[in-house]
Order: C-alpha cells, then structure tokens, then sequence
C-alpha cells in the first residue's frame, strides 16, 4: 500500500510540486491543471494547448510497447471526455 502511495504513477510525488508553477486561474486558463485530469489553455486565435501527463511504469516494465500503449489511451480518453 504504501509503496502505491509513493509511486508516481498513483501520488504524483514529484509532479504534484512542479504543477503548482503553473497559473491556476486566468483568463487563458480553460481548464485548471488537475481539474480534469487534463489542462487547457487558451493560446489565441481559436486554439487551445492540452497537457496531461500519464504514467504507466508497470506494464511500461513488463511489455514496453504495449505498456506504453496503455498510457496513451489514458492520455486520449482524458483528454476527449
């Protein structure tokens, strides 16, 4: 249990600080970093940026190709829904 709650992939030790960086709120802000497991920032002209950050280190470990697939459907299913 507590080696899953020190893991990255499920409490974000060190992400969790570098987060805080960036501005929770403005007008640019579409979407608050964390809110949505995504976020969205406005950058003119009609387009936004996305960014959302997925680990998968286990099945990375054991099958580094499908393993990796696994986090992109994370990173897509977050940011479509």
């Amino acid at each position: 249990m507590f080696g899953s709650l020190w893991s990255e992939h499920c409490g974000y030790k060190h992400s969790k600080p570098l987060f805080k960086l960036f501005p929770a709120r403005s007008k640019k802000v579409l979407a608050e970093i964390g809110a949505e497991n995504a976020g969205v920032v406005d950058i003119g002209d009609g387009l936004a940026v996305v960014m959302k950050i997925e680990s998968h280190n286990h099945p990375s470990a054991i099958e580094p190709y499908h393993g990796a697939a696994s986090g992109l459907g994370g990173v897509v299913r977050d940011i479509l829904t």
